[in-house]
This record gives C-alpha cells, sequence and structure tokens, in this order.
C-alpha cells in the first residue's frame, strides 16, 4: 500500500495476487499432494513505510517458498473487496472530509472480511501466508491521525489471527519518498506525504511485537530476500517444533 491504500510499495499493482470478496466465487486452487503444509499455517506480516520494499520481498518469499514445494499464499491490505476499494477512492479523492474514526472503520471492516474469506482459510490448510500489510499498518497509520495504536491493536485482535512473524522493513522516509518519486511520474498521493510518513515511522519504531524483526530495507534487494527467508525458515521450525 502506499501509505495503507495505494502507492510504489503497493500489491495493488501486482497483478499475481487473487483474493475473495463478498459474492465473488471461490478461486480454483490447485492443490500438489506433495505440497508441504505447517499445522495451524504461518502468518507472515511484511511491515514498513511506503517505499520500504515490502511488497518486492513479499512477492519473492512467496515464489521462494512455492519453489521449495510449500503452500504459500499472498496477500494484501487494502484487498479488492468493497472496503478496501473504498478506501483507495479516499486516498484518490482526498480524506478531507473523512473522519480519521470512519477510516479506522474501513480498514477494521475490510480486514475482517479478509480474514474470514482468505487468511483463516489458508491458514487452516496449513500455508505459509505472507500478507502485505496487516494490522500492525493500521496501528502506525491511523495512528499517526491521532487513534490510539493500543486501541487499533486491541479491535483488531478480537478476530484477527497474530501474526506468526512480523517483518519489519526500515527505511528513512526521506529514502522511501525519493524511491516512490522516482518509480511513477504521479506525485505523492495523501497517504505519502513527508511529514505524515514520519509520524507513522514513529509509531513503527516505538513497536515492540515478540515477533518483530526488524529489516534493514536500504541492503540491496537479493541481500535482504536471504534474510527474510532465513527468518520464515526459521519461523516454520518454530511453529512446527511447538505444534509436534
Amino acid at each position: 500500500m502506499t501509505g495503507p491504500a495505494g502507492g510504489t510499495d503497493n500489491p495493488a499493482h501486482s497483478s499475481s495476487q487473487t483474493f475473495l470478496h463478498p459474492g465473488a466465487s471461490p478461486p480454483q486452487i490447485a492443490h500438489m499432494t506433495d505440497t508441504a503444509t505447517i499445522l495451524g499455517g504461518l502468518l507472515v506480516a511484511f511491515e514498513g513505510i511506503d517505499g520500504a520494499g515490502k511488497s518486492t520481498q513479499a512477492r519473492a518469499a512467496v515464489e521462494a517458498l512455492t519453489a521449495q514445494g510449500r503452500d504459500a499464499v499472498m496477500l494484501r491490505e487494502p484487498t479488492d473487496g468493497p472496503h478496501g476499494r473504498r478506501l483507495r477512492e479516499i486516498m484518490t479523492a482526498g480524506r478531507e472530509h473523512v473522519d480519521p474514526m470512519d477510516e479506522f472503520r474501513l480498514f477494521l471492516d475490510d480486514r475482517r472480511e479478509d480474514v474470514a474469506l482468505n487468511i483463516a482459510p489458508a491458514l487452516e490448510r496449513g500455508a505459509v501466508v505472507c500478507i502485505d500489510r496487516y494490522y500492525i499498518s493500521s496501528m502506525a497509520y491511523q495512528g499517526a491521525l491521532g487513534i490510539s495504536p493500543d486501541f487499533i491493536r486491541a479491535e483488531n485482535e478480537k478476530f484477527s489471527p497474530q501474526p506468526d512473524l512480523i517483518l519489519y522493513f526500515r527505511l528513512p522516509v526521506e529514502d522511501g519518498l525519493a524511491r516512490i518519486t522516482a518509480s511513477r511520474s504521479g506525485g505523492q498521493n495523501l497517504f505519502e506525504r513527508r511529514d505524515y510518513q514520519a509520524r507513522v515511522m514513529q509509531i513503527f519504531e516505538t513497536m515492540r511485537f515478540e515477533r518483530m524483526v526488524r529489516c534493514d530495507a536500504s541492503l540491496p534487494v537479493d541481500q535482504l530476500h536471504d534474510i527474510v527467508m532465513q527468518r520464515i525458515t526459521q519461523a516454520i521450525k518454530a511453529k512446527s517444533g511447538r505444534k509436534a
């Protein structure tokens, strides 16, 4: 998402993802009999400010896991459902007339559908779910609008599975905005303004989730991918050990 709703680091620009939304038919999923699964699945959240490269890393991780014979799924938030589309409209049209709490509720409703239709089913069948932004982003982005991050977390964890691994890609705001500017001809959207991104990053930096790993997003893409895969492999082993 650019901010939580679109941009350079936004998987909305990826054509490799399929999402369900109310009224949609379930996608046809080919299952190999030898596909490796994990009891209870593994949920990995890719987080960070806009331009940090998390979408690129999430896609690469899913490709690598699939090549290893694992059932791996990439998801994004906001989704392509009705609430996600509304959030992108806000991003484009402006949030001047949108109350921060109403925006938060849109994210909450979008995520509730995502959990029910996409996340929970994938985890139940034992897949590794790599999600490009999750409620951790809501804590940062809506928190930067003045809503308590603790309140946001509590409301989301009433129905959202907690991640087994949070990969937080750290990058200075100026570097992230420079990447966004260099990657497209249009200007920065409302979620990408420098002062707002600075507040978002400040909240990310104060987070202390037990399973959060801080990754240097300034590293070369391939080197960062190796670190990501090491961390995911460790998480798979730890989860398998707990479930054994």
